[in-house]
């Protein structure tokens, strides 16, 4: 079994001449773009800087400890993937410029972005959800909010890049990363389309089903490449593009949507032949529960869900199982409090969720709706 790190030892030795960039560089990128680069780069696009010498400023951060872990849902290896990148040929010659992170608990947003530049390539990366609550709880949105605050922050930073850097781009976004650059790509204008080489949708939520009818997306259709881990989640929610491949990957449930558990083969995954059983569920019975309520009732199921979850006092999963049994009593509380129609919509997505993630998400894992 081959992970990223293991292809940083197969192919680092190939830069991008000797070995056109494929999907797993774009995975690669989609991962780093998770390290916390706040500091190290502003948003302009005037500005450029080697892959040596971001390394360096996360050596000299008086919170490098703190930098490197990211949370309990992001994988304690990703800042080891971007400092064995900087060694090798493959990928030390990247320029990073305009790097843009927002936190709005106002907006309900969590959206960071980030370009890397190989001569007259632009390759632009969305980070995907990361261990925020108000991340996850924008991931919620999507079932009710068009477009999330991401989506219109996405697009305004890809537009400013294609004004302001020459050349092609691509694309890159894993997890809710996936769905803004499908997003991106099929809202921007068809004079930045043709520039777009790929886009690489890595389990990204997908969409309502006319999503895929309108102009825009049919424009980049064949563009788009996506990928889903057998065990996806997150890839089922709303529908996907027809077209995708099935990664193997080596973790459990819900972890199959980390980047470094999915198998790689040379210059390619190792595929499996279709979703798990788990993923099929959630696909048929969430989407199914989704479209037998009104946007109304979608929205306040989520606020009710989150303000549970809120009630904690935690703002990331990692804080969760950190404080699990304080936090774990003012859950429960919250939810008793709930009239008994609140209760039973909670009690339903919940049960949806944790039958197809068992648990293994500590948002979920910690709210009882057993109590009616």
């Amino acid at each position: 079994m081959a992970d990223l790190l293991d292809y940083l030892d197969w192919r680092g030795d190939l830069d991008f001449n000797a070995s056109s960039f494929n999907k797993v560089d774009a995975l690669m990128l989609s991962l780093i773009s998770y390290n916390i680069f706040d500091g190290f780069l502003d948003e302009s696009f005037a500005g450029r800087k080697s892959m040596q010498e971001i390394l360096e400023a996360f050596y000299k951060a008086p919170d490098f400890e703190e930098r490197k872990d990211i949370g309990a849902m992001i994988n304690e290896k990703t800042f080891d993937v971007f400092e064995k990148m900087v060694t090798v040929a493959r990928f030390k010659d990247l320029q990073l410029t305009a790097y843009k992170s927002v936190i709005n608990l106002e907006s309900t947003e969590q959206f960071a972005a980030i370009t890397f530049i190989w001569g007259k390539t632009n390759i632009v990366v969305f980070r995907g959800t990361d261990d925020s609550i108000v991340g996850w709880k924008e991931d919620f949105n999507i079932s009710w909010q068009n477009p999330i605050p991401s989506q219109i922050h996405a697009l305004d930073y890809f537009d400013k890049a294609a004004a302001s850097l020459k050349g092609d781009f691509i694309l890159i976004g894993h997890s809710k990363g996936g769905n803004l650059v499908v997003n991106t790509a099929a809202k921007t204008s068809a004079k930045n389309q043709k520039r777009i080489l790929t886009v690489y949708n890595f389990d990204g939520p997908g969409f309502e089903n006319d999503y895929y009818l309108q102009a825009g997306f049919l424009n980049v259709k064949n563009k788009i490449k996506s990928f889903y881990p057998a065990f996806s989640i997150v890839g089922m929610i709303f529908k996907h593009p027809e077209d995708f491949e099935i990664v193997q990957s080596n973790g459990s449930a819900i972890m199959q949507h980390d980047p470094l558990t999915w198998q790689i083969s040379g210059p390619d995954f190792i595929h499996e032949e279709d979703f798990t059983s788990e993923s099929k569920f959630f696909y048929t019975t969430f989407n199914e529960w989704v479209k037998k309520i009104s946007i109304d009732q979608r929205k306040i199921i989520v606020a009710t869900l989150f303000d549970i979850i809120e009630a904690s006092g935690c703002t990331s999963n990692k804080e969760l199982v950190k404080n699990r049994i304080h936090a774990s009593a003012k859950m429960i509380e919250a939810y008793a409090k709930l009239n008994r129609e609140r209760k039973n919509d909670i009690h339903k997505i919940v049960r949806v969720l944790r039958q197809a993630v068992h648990d293994s998400l500590p948002m979920l894992s910690l709210i009882n709706v057993n109590q009616k």
